[in-house]
């Protein structure tokens, strides 16, 4: 494992609107990385680079201006400086940083990352926030074109079109990838990626933006029927490394295994994905452009929407009790969540969305029931961070408040233009 150099970068010039043909093939460039560290220390180690044919994302919002995430890559043409690509995301790097254990072991996870590929050689620079939520450059990796390795089109995996909406780089791709079934449970499967489809589509606003959004699946099967880390868990196995139980967290189902997870959907058109898993045990996950997870119930999909809404578009708990310490903001600076402030800077959140005599904070009374204000309670803590609404999808279950609605509406636009 090698240790980076810290660089400071002077500002980059952003590649112009319409210019997609001019830098990037029309593939993608799959980066395999290790992501360790513990308290203090943060690495970045790529391990491979794959070229996959076409890319599935927008050819004209290339940079990321959302300014989401923990963590952001950025591509820069290395002989001009410009920037070509960026993105930020979330990992469960930062969760790890929340264990006891982290303040002396090393945790490491591997990542993926997915970028239109350059017909020019650039650099990638790995960024990370600081304590004071700003991002800092941890990492610089170089690249040219001929490093990647094609994958052959027989490797490409089979998409089961669920709902089309528009050609990918127009709209919104979701990938469902079971988790737990076996061959036995093929029918079952291909019905439980139906419900999965139509749960996305059941509540407001994903109601309404079926035009925005597409949705495949794939068949994955798996050894042992199930999802082990219970210990009701029948299952002691899965392929893709799905279990119950992250950092102690019972309900809590993730993976740690990456690159299998990307692997199993190969050549797929998809900017979110969705693991599905074989359980009737309440369960699931969500981190931003990493991947939700949700056990199945027939009845209700209000796990998968609200992990959903953690995973595509950055929405952060807005209760304030949690059996996990992981993911826990601090009240001492303004979170980059849009439905949580802490008001240090709440001017760039939804101060525009409350009524002028509508008290900040605003008390839990049904007198301000229906209403935006600034609620106290919310990502697991109790004091100190608040929430736009007294109740939301992304603290129970009923419809999203209106500046989670807002925040899904405007992320829905930036992958449709």
């Amino acid at each position: 494992m090698r240790k980076y150099v810290l660089f400071m970068f002077a500002f980059l010039p952003i590649v112009c609107f319409g210019q997609f043909e001019k830098y990037f093939e029309d593939a993608t460039l799959r980066m395999d990385y290790s992501h360790s560290g513990r308290v203090g220390v943060e690495y970045f180690n790529v391990e491979n680079f794959l070229k996959i044919p076409h890319w599935a994302g927008s050819r004209q919002n290339m940079t990321d201006e959302l300014g989401l995430g923990v963590h952001k890559i950025e591509m820069i043409e290395k002989s001009t400086g410009k920037l070509l690509f960026s993105k930020g995301f979330c990992s469960l790097m930062e969760e790890w940083l929340t264990m006891p254990e982290a303040k002396t072991s090393c945790g490491n996870f591997q990542e993926t990352f997915l970028m239109p590929f350059p017909k020019v050689d650039v650099r990638l620079l790995f960024y990370t926030r600081d304590d004071n939520n700003q991002f800092k450059l941890v990492a610089e990796e170089e690249f040219t074109p001929s490093q990647a390795e094609e994958v052959d089109k027989d490797e490409l995996a089979k998409a089961i079109d669920l709902h089309i909406a528009a050609e990918p780089s127009k709209c919104l791709d979701v990938v469902i990838v079971p988790a737990g079934y076996t061959v036995s449970e093929k029918e079952k499967m291909l019905s439980d990626l139906k419900m999965f489809s139509d749960f996305l589509f059941s509540k407001p606003p994903f109601d309404e933006a079926k035009d925005k959004i597409s949705v495949r699946g794939v068949e994955f099967f798996s050894s042992e029927s199930g999802i082990p880390g219970l210990a009701s868990s029948k299952a002691k196995f899965n392929e893709l490394g799905v279990h119950y139980n992250t950092f102690g967290s019972e309900r809590y189902i993730m993976t740690e295994q990456l690159w299998k997870l990307h692997d199993a959907i190969i050549g797929i058109p998809y900017d979110q994905i969705v693991i599905m898993c074989n359980s009737d045990v309440y369960g699931g996950g969500g981190i931003y452009n990493f991947y939700a997870t949700s056990y199945v119930n027939p009845q209700n999909g209000f796990v998968l929407i609200h992990e959903f809404g953690h995973s595509c578009f950055g929405l952060a708990d807005e209760y304030a009790e949690n059996d996990s310490p992981a993911g826990m903001l601090s009240a001492t600076t303004e979170p980059w969540e849009r439905n949580v402030t802490t008001l240090k800077n709440f001017s760039n959140k939804w101060e525009d969305m409350i009524r002028d005599t509508t008290p900040r904070p605003t008390p839990c009374t049904e007198i301000y029931k229906d209403e935006v204000g600034v609620f106290e309670g919310a990502a697991y803590q109790s004091k100190g961070i608040y929430r736009p609404y007294q109740n939301c999808l992304m603290r129970s279950d009923v419809p999203f408040c209106p500046v989670c609605t807002r925040e899904i509406q405007n992320m829905l636009e930036s992958y449709t233009k």
